[in-house]
């Protein structure tokens, strides 16, 4: 089976985020997710338990480098992509590791249901965007 931590390891990077090197961390006033940090954007997701330590960081020197190599805020990152993103395509049942890797990369930049419709149309089911056992049998028939 695909593995997430492979998969969101490809997917960080374009993100700004790369574990011990940079955060990814940008408050750009054109920006209408406002104050982001490895793509996940505070004005879309305020609730993120990261938000604490991101803003708790904000008050020392440093900011935002001070953050490289927190292993709790990576933790986070991977909580929230695996939780929002891979679980939803369904990405524990693919068998591909790279299908997996271009499903949850889609998922993550356009949205889920359009990524799954993408993958529905690869294997000529209707494009429903809804992860089923059908597409996932046939997703794992590519392999």
């Amino acid at each position: 089976m695909a593995d997430y931590k492979h998969a969101i390891a490809k997917v960080l990077p374009f993100e700004g985020y790369i574990l011990n090197k940079k955060v990814g961390y940008v408050n750009d006033k054109d920006d209408s997710g406002g104050e982001t940090i490895g793509g996940i954007a505070y004005n879309f997701w305020p609730e993120w338990g990261g938000w604490t330590i991101i803003h708790a960081a904000k008050k020392l020197p440093g900011f935002p480098v001070n953050l490289v190599g927190n292993m709790q805020l990576y933790g986070l990152l991977l909580a929230f992509y695996k939780v929002n993103f891979w679980d939803k395509i369904g990405g524990d049942f693919i068998a591909s590791q790279t299908i997996g890797n271009n499903l949850v990369d889609s998922a993550v930049n356009e949205g889920i249901k359009p990524a799954i419709k993408r993958a529905q149309e690869i294997v000529l089911l209707a494009q429903t965007g809804i992860i089923t056992p059908e597409l996932v049998t046939k997703l794992n028939l590519l392999v």
